[in-house]
């Protein structure tokens, strides 16, 4: 059942994005939102993704990842006693239809709209190179369908093997999604000392209590010698006070020599977690957490950890005592831990490297320029827009331009913070400045989508000349330091000192910026028709430019036409 509170949380979040991103309306607002919470989409992806308008056969949204194609439809209401009524059925039975034409691949053109029916050919495009899998999502901030509706649509699914059980969010779901999504699933282990430990367990509550070295503690909760992980402390309602009097007793207490009493003047911590595995009636068992939190004794976990920084020697002869709860996912008690093993939302690689010393370095950077680094998702959500960076695009943009991986940054983003995670966030070449000035160059390219992606949803005829840009976006960006490294060339060339020419090369990053993108986009217009003469039947924009060979198709022609020397294309 829905309550005032979660559809307030959603509501406030729908509000924010409408007003600040100026979409048509709440409802393509809270599409946002969803697709944002649940996918992790960038803005970019995002205008690939909608298909809301006329004629969308209830279809608002086709998200492709890998081989896998999720159909989603949204409700959002933004009166609370309307969040009290179900997904509307007629609505529904749309939605049933149009994703049986989908899947069986009997889709009329004339029958739907521009962005539905790219999104189709690209599914017809996978389909035909190999196995696809469809996910469907029905999404609200209403109720769930009725029972009915359901049967419906299961009904008219399961015939096909490759598609999953329907998936039903309602905004209890929803705000159970982006409250996990705050912090990330915590795992640990800590050695209990020799036989001081014993369980007490009643049924699904598992307890253990023991006696632990304080350098293991330590070792549990920091992400390295100088900092402290705060993940582990989401749970516990207390913020540390470095200069409180408490606080200023327990460094004290753990700094004296006679801190081996350590034991018997705290009160110890407790950790409240999923699972804890450990080997019973054993010496000195090491107990592994899933999932844990330091739900009471945070206080003491950061007053240590001040004396460790400090001087780590003088831990070596305090213990403390530990409890740790383990409570299943379907105790009360678990409601206390943030669920953030959801597989919906599973912890990536960008998550892994969040806390990286250079993701830190570029965070203080922008801080410095007044703006706000996202080196995790959601992490500035409360921050106007336009002051956010986010470091999964600009390792996107910077992979397309100075790696000159286009394609790639196009339809591999997961390189970002996997396979070319060293080369794009190297210390000796990156900065925020740079990734600002690719953002610039990316920014309108964007706004272009948007309107391009626009008319189609609204089944609006695309010029051929407009509508390659918005699968292009990415080559765009690189083909632009061929033209400015053309121009730094020149500069090099004049007999001026080392001064200016390093004056007017800044002068030509602020000021060309829009010149070479419309270059580019004018010479790529010219690689697009010579790809369609070639293949006029196997020709698609979005097939093209997630090829590999696109990269030196592109980079070739903009080379061919700067040695040309015409004077259309000279600095």
């Amino acid at each position: 059942m829905s309550n005032l509170a979660s559809f307030s949380v959603i509501n406030q979040k729908v509000e924010k994005i409408f007003t600040e991103e100026s979409t048509a309306n709440k409802g393509t607002a809270f599409t946002y939102l969803c697709l944002r919470t649940l996918f992790k989409l960038t803005d970019e992806e995002l205008e690939e993704t909608i298909t809301d308008g006329s004629m969308d056969g209830e279809i608002d949204a086709i998200y492709i990842s890998d081989r896998t194609i999720h159909l989603l439809t949204f409700k959002y209401t933004d009166r609370f006693e309307l969040s009290q009524k179900n997904y509307p059925g007629t609505d529904l039975d749309q939605f049933i239809l149009t994703t049986d034409l989908i899947i069986s691949g009997n889709l009329d053109e004339q029958t739907i709209n521009g962005a539905v029916w790219e999104k189709y050919q690209e599914i017809r495009n996978l389909a035909s190179s190999g196995k696809i899998e469809f996910k469907i999502h029905v999404i609200s901030n209403k109720l769930h369908p009725v029972d009915s509706s359901k049967l419906k649509l299961k009904n008219a699914v399961e015939k096909y093997r490759i598609v999953d059980e329907p998936i039903y969010l309602d905004q209890e779901d929803l705000v159970t999604i982006i409250l996990a999504d705050k912090s990330k699933q915590i795992d640990g282990q800590i050695r209990f000392i020799d036989k001081q430990h014993f369980e007490k367990s009643d049924g699904n509550i598992k307890s253990i209590i023991g006696s632990v070295a304080a350098t293991d503690l330590i070792d549990l909760i920091k992400l390295n010698d100088k900092e402290i992980n705060e993940e582990a402390f989401n749970e516990n309602v207390r913020v540390y006070k470095p200069k409180h009097r408490v606080n200023k007793a327990i460094i004290e207490s753990a700094s004296d020599e006679n801190n081996f009493q350590f034991f018997y003047l705290n009160n110890g911590i407790t950790i409240l977690c999923e699972n804890v595995d450990y080997a019973p009636n054993t010496r000195s068992p090491l107990a592994e957490l899933k999932n844990f939190q330091i739900i009471n004794g945070g206080q003491t976990s950061h007053s240590l950890f001040e004396v460790y920084k400090a001087s780590p020697d003088k831990l070596n002869s305090i213990e403390l005592l530990v409890r740790i709860c383990e409570a299943k996912k379907d105790n009360p008690l678990s409601d206390k831990i943030s669920e953030t093993s959801n597989n919906q939302i599973p912890v990536g690689s960008r998550d892994l490297h969040s806390n990286d010393l250079i993701q830190r370095k570029l965070e203080e950077e922008f801080v410095t320029l007044g703006l706000h680094y996202e080196r995790k998702p959601n992490q500035h959500s409360d921050e106007p827009k336009d002051k956010v960076y986010n470091n999964e695009i600009l390792g996107q943009l910077f992979m397309a331009y100075h790696l000159e991986l286009a394609s790639e940054a196009k339809n591999s983003k997961s390189k970002v913070f996997a396979d070319l995670y060293d080369q794009i966030f190297d210390e000796m070449i990156i900065n925020a400045s740079e990734l600002i000035r690719l953002h610039k160059l990316y920014k309108p390219l964007l706004e272009q989508k948007k309107e391009i992606q626009k008319k189609k949803r609204k089944k609006e005829v695309v010029p051929e000349k407009e509508a390659f840009v918005s699968r292009a976006i990415f080559h765009i960006v690189s083909g632009t330091k061929h033209l400015f490294e053309r121009a730094f060339f020149e500069i090099d060339q004049q007999d001026i000192s080392q001064s200016d020419k390093i004056k007017e090369k800044d002068r030509i990053h602020s000021e060309k910026g829009s010149e070479f993108t419309n270059e580019v986009i004018d010479i790529i217009y010219e690689v697009v028709s010579e790809e369609i003469l070639l293949r006029p039947d196997l020709y698609t924009h979005d097939k093209f430019f997630k090829e590999i060979p696109t990269n030196s198709i592109i980079r070739n022609k903009i080379l061919e036409k700067i040695n040309a020397g015409n004077k259309e294309y000279s600095a």
